[in-house]
């Protein structure tokens, strides 16, 4: 009887590594990232994306954007999701979280765009590690109630702040499609909180 040949079990493939990058308003990438989150946009909600963040951070996969967003620090001037509040964000965060709250230690994102499974949740918990390098201590954005439930399974429910009320930018509005069917809300976290539940300075 001949001998059986010998099987090998293939070795899997491994995934292409996800690189996080800022990028500020001068950076190569920056057309490209503004492009990414338009066209998310354009295709999720029929919106029309034409203002963004100074600030954006990108996370790419095969050299391709597969996830972006904006952000601002609070000290630099009045955030865009304040329109929402009756208060200042830091005052509102401050009364809510029982305990002053210093405007500048807040930073606002926004814009979060993302094509790959997980890749938003990623791109999010990898920012929050470079904001608070740079002494953020809350952050503050609006987001929708699948993003809400997505915090929540990682033991990170945000604070929710007030329900964004399309009707508090006026006509501008129209330009947000069907966003607002999913009825966001403005929320805040802590920065550190999620730094750690990204472990620490590990990527």
């Amino acid at each position: 009887m001949s001998a059986l040949p010998r099987l090998h079990p293939r070795r899997a493939t491994a995934p292409s590594p996800q690189i996080c990058r800022a990028v500020p308003a001068d950076a190569p990438l920056r057309t490209e990232c503004e492009d990414f989150i338009r066209n998310v946009f354009a295709r999720r909600y029929d919106a029309r994306v034409t203002r963004f963040a100074p600030d954006l951070y990108a996370l790419e996969q095969h050299g391709q954007v597969c996830a972006a967003a904006g952000w601002r620090g609070a000290h630099s001037g009045p955030l865009f999701l304040e329109r929402y509040l009756d208060e200042s964000a830091e005052a509102l965060i401050s009364r809510l979280a029982g305990h002053a709250v210093e405007r500048r230690r807040i930073a606002e994102v926004g814009n979060l765009a993302a094509t790959l499974p997980g890749a938003g949740m990623r791109l999010i918990l990898n920012l929050a590690g470079e904001l608070d390098r740079q002494g953020y201590e809350w952050v503050i954005f609006t987001a929708t109630q699948e993003l809400i439930g997505l915090f929540a399974k990682l033991g990170l429910p945000p604070l929710a702040l007030t329900s964004a009320d399309p009707a508090r930018l006026g006509g501008e509005a129209q330009e947000w499609g069907r966003y607002y069917d999913t009825r966001p809300v403005v929320v805040a976290g802590r920065v550190r909180k999620a730094f750690t539940a990204r472990g620490g300075d590990h990527a």
